[in-house]
């Protein structure tokens, strides 16, 4: 998280009261549903529930919303860095459904930013590729058990995203035929530009579609959908060997 989070939190938050209204919830309930805080504090292992329990429960007692997301942040703050994902190469992590034989991988943004270009810049593409390398051969070496690559992103609707992957798989992103979550960046993520800064464009087309939100696919009224791209994993493996 950056040191001033706040606007993209606030936006969250204006975005689940706005759910409540209309679908007749507790505030509190459509933070924890339309929202990415619990898991952008750090606060998703049972460990620190407490702390969440606490930000919903100064969220619903109608206190200054301002307040308390700033007692969040100097409560995240506190806790220190967040641990370097397990399986991570890079910009990329991967976890494995060993049931469904199935692959989920994930883009962060790298640490430290690089201020030269955005980590998607055609500057960056080389180091993008090495760490898919990587993380595949790493893959191919541990995991036997996974056939099939799937990823849920609004970043599948960038050239600049799907450039990086086999042909196949980019050309398969499609509309979700399941509901989305927002409890992660894979919608939210659109908002803020590559330096976590919110889009000030994107926030306020996002703000004046509000009124066009239904209340069984809240999601829809972000300008990029996320999509679902899947293939199977060897073309990742031939691709990148």
């Amino acid at each position: 998280m950056t040191a001033s989070p706040e606007s993209y939190f606030d936006l969250q938050l204006r975005f689940a009261a706005h759910y409540a209204r209309i679908a007749r919830v507790p505030l509190r309930a459509a933070v924890d549903t339309c929202t990415n805080l619990r898991r952008r504090f750090g606060w998703m292992d049972a460990g620190r529930a407490a702390h969440w329990e606490a930000f919903l429960h100064g969220i619903a007692e109608g206190a200054d919303h301002a307040q308390v997301l700033r007692q969040a942040c100097e409560t995240h703050a506190a806790r220190g860095p967040t641990p370097t994902l397990a399986k991570a190469f890079g910009c990329f992590s991967y976890e494995v459904h060993a049931r469904e034989g199935v692959l989920r991988i994930h883009f962060m943004e790298p640490q430290p930013r690089d201020p030269r270009a955005g980590p998607l810049a055609r500057l960056r593409m080389h180091e993008r590729l090495a760490e898919l390398r990587a993380l595949f051969a790493h893959v191919r070496a541990h995991h036997p058990e996974a056939v099939t690559v799937l990823g849920v992103s609004w970043l599948y609707n960038l050239d600049a995203y799907k450039r990086l992957f086999p042909p196949g798989y980019g050309a398969s992103a499609a509309l979700p035929s399941f509901p989305l979550h927002l409890s992660g960046s894979s919608t939210w993520g659109q908002v803020l530009d590559h330096d976590q800064q919110v889009k000030p464009d994107v926030r306020d087309a996002l703000l004046a579609r509000l009124d066009a939100m239904a209340v069984q696919a809240p999601w829809r009224v972000f300008a990029l959908q996320a999509l679902v791209a899947s293939s199977p994993i060897a073309c990742f493996h031939a691709w990148y060997g």
